[in-house]
């Protein structure tokens, strides 16, 4: 049953007294602070929902710099002057404590001075999580330190989205939306994945223990042919999605499409649309979910960027919108006054003009590094795609195109056994790494595995900025169509509606003065920059001292990754390919006797011989080219070397190896193979 595990306001307020219910809810609306007395009765009504749902446990759900969620279980139950007892109060709901110094936070808490805490988000409602025959309730929270400083994904993400609807709420007001009390961002997440056989997955260490192959020839067919995209959904296949369906829409999670992607084994699952902050919580749920269903089918799910190389890897792309509380989407082309429209396109625009950098840092990753570039994904300059249609109209209003019709002609399909259907005003632009698509914008940069916290607290932080500054100018007297179009011919050099896979685009990029930022570490520097700092300052989302934390975070984190594929490769280098290939040349010399007795040509054979042996010194020698670098890199105490060693030295090393015994590996019988083949992953 839908929302069956999801404490919904109309199943609160049968918990608690009417007034008591109301004054919550106008605590909630109006982003009150909650005081501890109506905490207590919040608390002693979830706790009799979570009893009545047979939840035994209750954690504090947060999501730390690692990536991941975090939680700390906890019983329900107590002891109190010998009596047994259920202990859940306010100060048990809106606070809880962990040792943050077990966290990241680069050295904002170390261990003997470890205290953080993790305080309630009650913009994402609570929900119970089922394993098997036990019940837990999760608390949404943010994740701080014992000094305030924020830890965590989501302390930015509700920063921003309060900083952006004040801001939006007092401009709409100004233009005479007196109405309008608040501004929302809304959100809806499509999630692509591949899944293989889960024994396929054990054989494969390099995916086990870092999410990707480290090695692995081009499969015999991929997406070249076009087979998989939309195929059939066959029976297990179909039963596997709507179980994932079942669950999540217990938790409050509606999964509105699931088809088969581009990629053979890739899949995507689509969220429904709602408000930021829970759409990226229920984003999290979707992945769980996701990975424990696959578990019950033997099956194993996949979200690295780039599992498979020479095969499409996956992403999250993220569809972003604003509405008011009066229930107005703002991107809504044609339905919202042209004026306020024009004014909030303008705004995203001059906002990603003017940092472009920090949007591609809110995508960066060792693993999104392997992805983006590609024809597969969006490229790594950053560009907006809004369509002729919408261009058009902007040159209309500010009065240097005549006036703009739009084209709402029915399409003449040529026959009157189908439905006679209307022509969108847009195409769509799946190159662009954020296109317009009507009513929302389409942020395609994200990878798979990203949370999509910090491209959403940077897309509400940089807008929010931008919209000040309207506001600013409409205090000074300035006209709606002057601000539009400065603002548009000032900042138009972002909008490209053409191909942005074409090599001419990265040339045409560099003439408008738009910077490509295609690695990670290039981007994490942008973080530091004094215009980036001043911005999320101001604007009360991170702190200079927050926004340290953050980088070397991700900075420390890319490193770590690359330096355990560089000892996994090794590892599976000596234990598994190196001798692999001499068994398979003793093979070679064994049957060359039996030729050589029985009179036989070996001339085939031979190369095959000579070659093998060539790169099994190859591989040996650059595997102690990489040990060298592993060893150096052991000696730097400065984060920002590290990740650059790994990137410029280790990488190159690691695609070498690669490269060499990937080249033989369809050469290789199947006995004499170290591990299973993109053939059989991707085919099983």
């Amino acid at each position: 049953m839908a929302f069956e595990h999801v404490l919904t306001d109309e199943k609160l307020k049968k918990y608690m007294k009417g007034s008591d219910f109301k004054q919550y809810m106008s605590i909630k609306e109006n982003h009150e602070p909650l005081s501890s007395k109506i905490a207590d009765k919040v608390a002693k009504a979830i706790l009799s929902w979570a009893e009545d749902m047979g939840a035994t446990h209750y954690t504090h759900w947060f999501f730390p710099l690692t990536g991941k969620s975090a939680e700390k279980q906890v019983n329900f139950i107590d002891i109190k002057d010998n009596k047994i007892i259920k202990n859940f109060c306010g100060s048990s709901l809106t606070k809880g404590e962990t040792d943050a110094s077990s966290f990241p936070s680069e050295g904002e808490r170390v261990t003997f001075e470890a205290r953080g805490y993790t305080v309630l988000d009650t913009t994402s409602p609570v929900f119970i999580k089922q394993y098997k025959d036990i019940k837990v309730l999760y608390i949404p929270t943010a994740f701080i330190g014992y000094n305030g400083v924020s830890l965590d994904e989501k302390m930015p993400l509700l920063r921003a989205n309060e900083r952006l609807s004040n801001v939006a709420t007092k401009l709409l007001n100004m233009l005479g939306k007196k109405d309008v009390k608040s501004v929302n961002t809304d959100l809806g997440i499509e999630q692509e994945y591949f899944m293989i056989n889960q024994k396929m997955y054990q054989k494969r260490k390099d995916l086990v223990l870092t999410g990707r192959t480290l090695f692995g020839a081009k499969p015999s067919i991929s997406q070249e042919t076009y087979h998989h995209y939309f195929e059939r959904i066959d029976g297990s296949l179909c039963e596997f999605m709507h179980e994932v369906d079942e669950e999540l829409s217990k938790m409050g999670v509606i999964a509105k499409v699931q088809h088969n992607e581009v990629a053979p084994a890739q899949h995507e699952i689509v969220q429904r649309y709602f408000s930021t902050t829970v759409a990226c919580d229920q984003n999290r749920l979707c992945m769980d979910a996701l990975d424990e269903v696959a578990k019950r089918h033997n099956m194993k799910v996949l979200f690295h960027e780039k599992p498979f190389m020479d095969v499409n890897g996956s992403g999250k792309h993220n569809n972003w919108s604003m509405a008011t509380n009066t229930g107005i989407n703002l991107l809504d082309v044609g339905k919202v006054d042209e004026d306020i429209f024009m004014l909030f396109l303008v705004s995203i625009l001059s906002a990603i003009d003017k940092h472009y950098d920090l949007l591609r840092l809110s995508t960066a990753g060792a693993g999104n590094d392997q992805r983006l570039g590609g024809n597969e994904a969006p490229p790594s300059v950053i560009s907006v795609y809004i369509g002729e249609d919408i261009e058009n109209m902007i040159e209309a209003y500010i009065g240097t195109l005549k006036k703009h019709k739009k084209d709402v002609s029915t399409m003449d399909l040529k026959t009157t056994y189908l439905a006679p259907i209307i022509k969108d005003n847009f195409d769509r632009n799946r190159t662009s790494p954020f296109a317009f698509t009507g009513n929302k914008f389409e942020f395609r940069m994200l990878g798979a595995s990203q949370s999509p916290a910090l491209a959403n607290a940077v897309l509400s932080t940089i807008v929010a900025d931008q919209l000040e500054k309207v506001i600013e100018k409409l205090e000074s007297q300035k006209t709606i169509k002057e601000i539009v179009k400065q603002s548009y011919e000032q900042h138009k050099k972002i909008v490209f509606n053409g191909n942005s896979y074409d090599n001419e685009w990265r040339e045409e990029a560099k003439r408008r003065g738009l910077v490509d930022i295609k690695d990670s570490i290039t981007a994490f520097d942008s973080l530091l920059d004094a215009k980036n700092i001043k911005m999320f300052e101001e604007n009360n989302v991170l702190s200079k001292r927050e926004i340290k934390v953050r980088y070397l975070s991700y900075i420390k984190t890319y490193y770590e990754s690359i330096l355990t594929e560089a000892v996994v490769l090794l590892n599976i280098l000596n234990k598994q390919i190196v001798p692999s290939l001499l068994d398979y040349l003793r093979y070679i010399l064994k049957t060359e006797k039996k030729c050589k007795l029985n009179k036989l040509k070996f001339s085939h054979l031979k190369k095959t011989a000579e070659d093998i042996n060539n790169r099994v010194i190859a591989l040996t020698k650059n595997s102690g080219k990489l040990q060298e670098i592993l060893d150096e890199v052991e000696t730097l105490t400065d984060a920002k070397q590290k990740a650059v060693v790994c990137r410029d030295k280790i990488l190159p090393l690691l695609n070498k190896s690669r490269q060499i015994f990937d080249e033989i590996e369809h050469k290789i019988p199947k006995k004499f193979k170290p591990f299973p083949t993109y053939d059989d992953m991707l085919f099983d």
